[in-house]
């Protein structure tokens, strides 16, 4: 257990960036070989035209594996936050009644009530803090940390989360005869089901046979299907939300440290007068005292009689271990199970091995 417990959310904040960065491959390797997507242009004999995106083959479980690993590291760095700033308040780690402690993210005011006993290992200016954050008491579709627990319990306690692609450039040219006149309406963006209508085309004047052709011009890009029905986040291309995110959150931890500690890994992200406040109201910043459990004693029993060889090692460890082998120190061995387990006997003076 660490006596610095931001460095545990850093850590979460960290191992999130790998599994984005995992995610990146799995859509690379999916789209390598340029057969998942095809376009079709069909028309209903009236002179009205779609523009469709057909998708052949699904989208692989490992990006919403990846995603959802995104996920369940990001909120856990939330409530790794709570956690350390309570360990502070209370000066000693683990804190106080740590069971109940968890990062509020709430779309309701009465939940954010109901759950207030989680926060009282916190200062009021802490409540006050994560108060202001809340997605209820902002805009609940833009508020990123609303998005994070709603797809992080998704995959968390349903299913994964639904690994989808979407349109992410449309900027399609029309080839449609002379005199011509086209009218645009924009469809859907998201590929649901195998397709997405994208773009509906009306041609006037018509005429049978009209030869209406397009180059669609098209950029796809992954998406959480449950996330793409957001209108605030869709505008944004995929990689930049996951960025963004990543961007938010470490500032969230930046903050805390620094209110907590003074410095931290990134205290540049925290705004000069969060920094002057901070340090106005903070005392001495002292070592975190850990704090141990007492020992829990097994009932006591007679010792058994032993021999020589066993004192002095020689049957150990026995497990794969044959007689030659048996006589020399071991500092590891390999179980059953592919772990390795480490083992070492004493050595008694005058010893000349290398452990």
């Amino acid at each position: 257990m660490t006596t610095e417990p931001f460095e545990a959310a850093w850590h979460r904040w960290e191992r999130a960036r790998v599994h984005m960065i995992e995610a990146v491959g799995v859509w690379n390797d999916f789209i390598a070989d340029h057969d998942a997507f095809d376009f079709s242009l069909d028309g209903d004999g009236t002179g009205v035209y779609v523009l469709r995106v057909l998708q052949h083959r699904q989208v692989p479980s490992d990006l919403a594996l990846a995603l959802g690993e995104w996920l369940y590291n990001l909120r856990s760095c939330l409530d790794y936050v709570v956690w350390a700033t309570a360990s502070y308040v209370a000066g000693q780690v683990p804190p106080p009644n740590e069971g109940v402690l968890q990062y509020p993210i709430y779309d309701e005011e009465s939940a954010w009530k109901k759950n207030q006993y989680r926060l009282k290992g916190l200062h009021p200016h802490h409540r006050e803090m994560l108060l202001t954050m809340q997605p209820f008491n902002s805009d609940p579709d833009a508020n990123y940390l609303g998005w994070i627990n709603r797809l992080a319990r998704i995959d968390r306690h349903r299913t994964l989360v639904t690994g989808a692609a979407r349109i992410a450039q449309l900027d399609p040219v029309l080839q449609v005869p002379d005199k011509a006149e086209t009218n645009l309406e924009w469809g859907e963006r998201t590929v649901v089901d195998g397709h997405a209508d994208v773009l509906r085309v009306t041609v006037r004047p018509y005429r049978p046979g009209m030869d209406v052709r397009v180059n669609p011009r098209v950029g796809i890009d992954p998406e959480i299907e449950e996330w793409s029905r957001s209108p605030f986040w869709a505008r944004w291309p995929f990689d930049d939300r996951l960025k963004m995110i990543q961007v938010f959150v470490a500032g969230e931890i930046a903050t805390y440290e620094y209110d907590c500690t003074g410095g931290g890994r990134k205290p540049d992200m925290v705004t000069e007068g969060f920094r002057a406040e901070s340090d106005a109201r903070r005392g001495p910043v002292s070592r975190l005292a850990r704090n141990r459990r007492p020992v829990e004693w097994e009932p006591a029993r007679p010792a058994k009689r032993s021999t020589r060889e066993r004192f002095e090692g020689v049957d150990f460890p026995s497990h794969g271990a044959g007689p030659k082998d048996a006589a020399a120190p071991r500092t590891g061995q390999s179980s059953d199970n592919g772990w390795t387990r480490s083992q070492r006997r004493l050595c008694h003076w005058p010893c000349r091995c290398a452990c």
